[in-house]
């Protein structure tokens, strides 16, 4: 091969590489872009064995951070498990990377109740078609959702967790290896003063977990603290 052929070949290479690179990265960002909104879970397969395990609770991407939040179906229902899951996401390897800086697992009558971990990481991909999502993750395992909004609204960083208040709807990820509130339901403001309608809420301490469905909480927010009724309160340190 003559020295402008070599020229010529290893420039449409570069090009080709160059090519390769942006389309692999504009795909990745399609795939955050697609996920941005307010899910409600249809369905989850798990990895491995392939059960369906039926469950009813939301997914949540907006501004860089994700909030997740079920509890399974059956009965009775004040002792089924409960996952909820908060942090930072953005464009990965397979589509979408995940970091749960909380990562809770909930287990009413269990001793432990309450297991947490921190940091745990994530891959997905992402196939959206319309108002229908599905992600998958590397163990395998499938989850389907149907879209509830575009997620318009505010979502805060707390101490440790995450609110947002999208779509009429509020979500709360928060706490850590000794207590955490974990919840998603519908909202009406009167200024700082909320009124939640409670969908899904399942909180626990290492010695105790209670799930709840079809309350009314009262709770309210100035925009820095996050307060129940009961007294806890969660301190915002950023707005997404």
């Amino acid at each position: 091969m003559n020295r402008p052929w070599r020229r010529l070949f290893a420039f449409g290479y570069v090009a080709f590489v160059a090519l390769t690179m942006s389309n692999a990265h504009a795909e990745k960002q399609d795939a955050v872009q697609a996920a941005e909104g307010l899910w409600a879970y249809t369905s989850l397969q798990a990895g491995g064995s392939g059960e369906q395990m039926p469950l009813t609770g939301i997914i949540l991407y907006k501004n860089g951070l994700f909030a997740q939040q079920s509890i399974y179906d059956g009965q009775p229902f004040e002792s089924q498990g409960a996952m909820a899951h908060a942090g930072p996401f953005g464009a990965g390897p397979k589509g979408i990377h995940m970091t749960a800086e909380q990562t809770i697992s909930i287990a009413p009558g269990k001793d432990p109740a309450l297991k947490f971990r921190r940091d745990t990481q994530h891959d997905i991909t992402v196939d959206r078609e319309g108002d229908t999502m599905t992600i998958v993750f590397g163990s395998g395992t499938v989850q389907k959702f149907k879209r509830i909004g575009p997620a318009q609204g505010d979502m805060y960083k707390l101490q440790n967790g995450v609110l947002a208040l999208v779509d009429q709807h509020f979500v709360i990820v928060a706490g850590d290896d000794k207590a955490v509130v974990t919840g998603y339901g519908k909202f009406q403001r009167q200024g700082n003063a909320y009124d939640l309608n409670v969908i899904r809420w399942s909180e626990a301490t290492p010695g105790k977990a209670t799930n709840l469905r079809d309350v009314a909480l009262k709770a309210s927010f100035d925009g820095k603290t996050f307060a129940l009724a009961d007294g806890r309160s969660f301190q915002v340190v950023a707005k997404k």
